[in-house]
């Protein structure tokens, strides 16, 4: 096949295909990573630059990718074993270092700051083969979740661009879902890669703490962050935590045998866009039943309490990012004070930074105490999963909508996953009458990530295909 025509072949199905199908057309010649580069430029030009101006993208870096592509169309032509994303371009979040690259966080403050070199997983990415094309925008800071950036403005929603896309992985999740690649990384501190994900139809994990490094990736809470990969399909998602966990990847077919503990008091409040997304959520337990599981209900009183006293972004985020930028000879600002002094920083932001300045810091008694709170809450849970025989609880990952663009955003259900330390997934379970994208969290014990990846397998092979946003299938 030509140059031409294998460009013209791609771009018909790149923006909704999955990484197997790239891969294995990359291994037959239909077309070659630079292709896939090219059309994901292109696409970043159209939707990003031009047309709805999605604003998912901090920094693009065009002759970084195609050069990076072409080498990995010469390791494929010279027979070198190909590695699992070969070829693959992908997005990582503002908050990862990429060598020689900015790490700007959103932040306008921090223009400037050219990080030394990889995080582990940027490394790791490259490692596999994948192509960086550039950083996605984010909640600046990652200090949020409407996507509020000065850098880059807000990220626009493309199932309804009046809508927010859930932060702070706001560009990751939005590039993922208007096609522009197949792979976003995020980080997720209290929600950060599962609530975008919820919010633009997309699968999204947050492993086990301690299951990915943390270095190269600017803090906001280092006990709560983890880094995670966005896709459009459950595979993708297997694969692309199998090159950052450097766990081997089987490539099994999905399995939904499993016990699920239904947290009822999760799924809706009392009002009527709720309740339609809670009718969908409980919609998406009976599918889950059909494909072979089994539910129960479970109550775990005054549990919502509990999370919030064990959540401690609070208490280590001006700490932490001092600490970091120490390390950071190119950064302009050397702790939160300091870069709130600038006053570059988005207006919605004003309030939550000068908080967290303030706050009781990493030496106080009341750090330790809510640390105390997150081993007392995980002991909990998995006691509760351990008497009722449960492989994972599941509930709507927001209980409330995509809020209007910027407005403050409700409902919330994933701060369970970071206070424990267990691991989370989201599931894309269809759209809710103004059609919004729904999310389903599951959860399961600790170091149990392949139980939610069988499950969320099992859920994309039952169907129904993904497709772009219903505003962008024109492009």
């Amino acid at each position: 096949m030509t140059g031409e025509r294998a460009s013209m072949s791609i771009h018909t199905v790149f923006a909704t295909a999955s990484i197997e199908t790239l891969l294995s057309g990359l291994e037959s010649g239909q077309w070659r990573a630079l292709d896939l580069v090219e059309t994901s430029l292109a696409r970043i030009e159209a939707l990003d630059r031009q047309g709805p101006r999605l604003r998912a993208l901090a920094h693009v870096f065009a002759e970084q990718a195609r050069a990076a592509a072409m080498a990995s169309d010469e390791r494929r032509r010279t027979g070198q074993p190909p590695g699992l994303l070969e070829g693959i371009p992908v997005l990582v979040k503002d908050n990862m270092d990429v060598a020689g690259w900015p790490t700007t966080a959103g932040a306008r403050a921090l223009v400037g700051l050219t990080a030394d070199g990889d995080a582990t997983m940027t490394r790791r990415l490259r490692q596999a083969g994948a192509v960086i094309v550039g950083k996605s925008a984010m909640h600046e800071l990652a200090a949020g979740i409407t996507g509020a950036s000065s850098l880059t403005g807000f990220a626009r929603n493309p199932h309804a661009l009046n809508r927010s896309p859930g932060g702070s992985s706001s560009g990751a999740a939005v590039a993922v879902a208007a096609g522009y690649v197949p792979l976003a990384i995020g980080s997720d501190t209290a929600g950060s890669v599962r609530i975008p994900s919820a919010f633009n139809n997309l699968y999204a994990l947050r492993a086990s703490r301690g299951a990915l490094p943390l270095d190269g990736i600017l803090p906001l809470s280092p006990t709560q962050d983890m880094p995670g990969p966005i896709t459009r399909y459950a595979g993708d998602l297997e694969r692309a935590f199998a090159v950052l966990s450097q766990k081997p990847y089987a490539d099994t077919r999905g399995r939904a045998d499993v016990s699920i503990g239904v947290l009822d008091a999760w799924f809706a409040d009392r009002n009527e866009t709720a309740h339609d997304l809670s009718a969908i959520a409980y919609r998406a337990v009976e599918r889950l039943e059909a494909l072979g599981a089994r539910q129960a209900s479970v109550d775990c009183p005054d549990l919502r309490d509990a999370v919030d006293q064990a959540n401690v972004i609070a208490y280590e985020f001006a700490d932490a990012l001092a600490a970091d930028l120490a390390t950071r000879p190119t950064s302009p600002v050397d702790s939160l004070k300091s870069l709130i002094e600038k006053d570059l920083h988005h207006e919605q932001m004003a309030a939550v930074l000068r908080s967290r300045a303030d706050h009781a810091g990493m030496g106080s008694p009341e750090y330790r105490q809510a640390l105390a709170c997150q081993r007392a809450l995980h002991e909990r849970i998995e006691a509760v999963m351990t008497e009722r025989q449960l492989d994972v609880l599941c509930y709507p990952t927001t209980r409330h909508p995509p809020a209007s663009l910027g407005a403050v955003q409700d409902g919330i259900n994933t701060l369970l996953a970071p206070v424990t330390g267990m691991p989370a997934i989201n599931l894309p379970i269809g759209l809710d009458r103004q059609g919004l994208p729904v999310g389903l969290e599951l959860l399961a014990r600790s170091g149990h990530e392949a139980t939610l990846l069988a499950i969320a397998r099992a859920w994309d092979e039952a169907g129904p295909a993904w497709s772009l946003p219903a505003a962008l299938r024109t492009e």
